[in-house]
């Protein structure tokens, strides 16, 4: 498992330095920008610092950013008006459609440059299985009890190597 576990973190980080460097916008940015787009309807910053696992005060530093240079807006929640919602905005969506363009090509051209046609189709096929095991979700009554305990406290308050870095791992 740790090999594999190695040889994903491996392609991640290449995956990562194949980004351009977007102006206006660090790598939490992105991140965070990612997320905003994968999370329904206008997230709040809360919501996005829980699903990146990043500290609300990281989350909340992106936003200054992706705000200033243009790429998302705060909208103030119809039903709440103490609520906030993040709304990616064209320019936004735009920036991550390049850097998602840029590294989707440089995968594209390792993969023909570097593996044949059935090392191609098991790689897609792998990536069908990668993705199976990110969604899952391991039930509460096989948890061991300290897991379960962490998983019920704030992302802040959680022991560090339980959580991510500001470094993103994937701004897509």
């Amino acid at each position: 498992m740790r090999r594999l576990r190695t040889q994903m973190k491996l392609l991640q980080r290449r995956l990562r330095r194949e980004a351009p460097r977007a102006q206006g916008a660090s790598r939490t940015a992105l991140q965070v920008l990612g997320a905003v787009t994968r999370l329904p309807e206008g997230p709040q910053p809360g919501r996005i610092a829980q699903e990146e696992r990043m500290t609300s005060s990281n989350v909340a530093a992106a936003l200054r950013e992706l705000e200033q240079a243009g790429f998302v807006r705060r909208q103030r929640d119809e039903s709440d008006a103490r609520r906030v919602r993040v709304i990616v905005t064209d320019a936004g969506h735009a920036l991550l459609a390049d850097v998602r363009g840029e590294r989707d090509s440089w995968l594209g051209r390792a993969m023909t440059g570097l593996l044949d046609q059935d090392e191609q189709r098991l790689l897609l096929a792998a990536g069908a299985l990668m993705q199976r095991l990110a969604a899952f979700e391991q039930p509460a009554e096989e948890q061991p009890a300290d897991d379960r305990a962490a998983e019920d406290r704030p992302a802040e308050d959680r022991p560090a190597e339980g959580r991510q870095s500001a470094v993103p791992a994937d701004a897509s």
